[in-house]
């Protein structure tokens, strides 16, 4: 098995525009629903960021993330964080070091900066592998299933 550094070597991460991101996160996040329910509100904001992740052996796009200004429920009263939205890894991606690379790509992107996500209860091993924290009770999102609210700290 290789090193993880290694598979972060064979994945290219660059930043993309609102719509290059749908046709990773519709199959992946709504799967069985209309593709406009991949579109997720402040997609289209001036300062949202858009990441895509190519696997670098036959430059298929297999990965994006997309992040976002958004208040933290549990901190509503202070200034909006940077939010993780739309994580996705096509499932036959999935192992690569597809996701690793795309939070490195976030940390370039907004270096040191504190994030949060609603994970997935599915990803919480894969968010607490690269030092994100649960701050909530698993909480259901209608429609897709338990999640629990995480953090990044700044670093």
């Amino acid at each position: 098995m290789s090193a993880p550094d290694d598979h972060i070597a064979r994945v290219r991460v660059a930043r993309v525009g609102p719509a290059d991101v749908l046709d990773v996160r519709w199959p992946v996040l709504r799967a069985g629903r209309p593709r406009a329910t991949a579109v997720m509100e402040g997609d289209d904001a001036p300062d949202a960021i858009h990441l895509a992740a190519w696997r670098a052996a036959d430059a298929a796009m297999c990965g994006v993330v997309s992040v976002l200004r958004a208040p933290e429920p549990e901190a509503a009263d202070r200034p909006a964080r940077w939010q993780l939205r739309g994580m996705a890894v096509l499932e036959h991606c999935q192992g690569e070091g597809i996701g690793s690379a795309l939070l490195d790509g976030v940390e370039r992107a907004l270096p040191g900066a504190a994030l949060w996500c609603n994970a997935r209860a599915g990803a919480v091993g894969f968010y607490a592998r690269h030092g994100w924290v649960i701050t909530s009770d698993s909480f259901d999102v209608p429609g897709i299933g338990p999640h629990h609210r995480m953090r990044r700290p700044a670093r």
